[in-house]
């Protein structure tokens, strides 16, 4: 059993896009890690990750539900610690491009990725469908599919 199988990813109009992304992402890590997709293919969703998918989640959703996780977390932790994530992943990535040891660090990055996932779907995500009032997420879904047709 998979990730697929443990988290329901369903949300607000705010979060539902991520969510959708992340049915993609833990569908194809999962598969990378079983041998089931090949490299480029992998290498190709990081790259989407980097371009669209992180940059929602930083540009987008997050800023506005900071200052709502800081009034009951006033170091907002868990946001630091998925943007860390973030990081981590373009670092890793780099390391492949640049060593070409392809198998440990594009490993790393998948189960980095679906620990991240995981934090997300479980974390924030369902804190963000539960704080934020219904005009943000009305206004951070507009946003989202406005970033997405670009």
């Amino acid at each position: 059993m998979g990730l697929l199988d443990n988290l329901d990813f369903k949300g607000s109009m705010a979060t539902q896009i991520i969510r959708d992304q992340h049915i993609k992402t833990v569908k194809i890590t999962e598969e990378f890690l079983n041998g089931n997709v090949i490299k480029e293919d992998f290498i190709d969703h990081i790259k989407f990750l980097f371009e669209t998918h992180f940059k929602i989640e930083e540009e987008i959703l997050y800023p506005p539900f900071k200052p709502i996780l800081e009034k009951y977390l006033p170091y907002a932790e868990p946001l630091k610690m998925v943007l860390a994530e973030h990081k981590a992943v373009k670092n890793l990535l780099n390391k492949y491009e640049t060593l070409k040891d392809y198998h440990n660090y594009l490993e790393d990055i998948a189960e980095l990725l679906l620990q991240h996932v995981y934090k997300e779907e479980n974390g924030i995500l369902k804190q963000i469908d539960l704080l934020m009032s219904e005009n943000m997420k009305i206004e951070i879904n507009e946003k989202i599919k406005n970033f997405m047709e670009k």
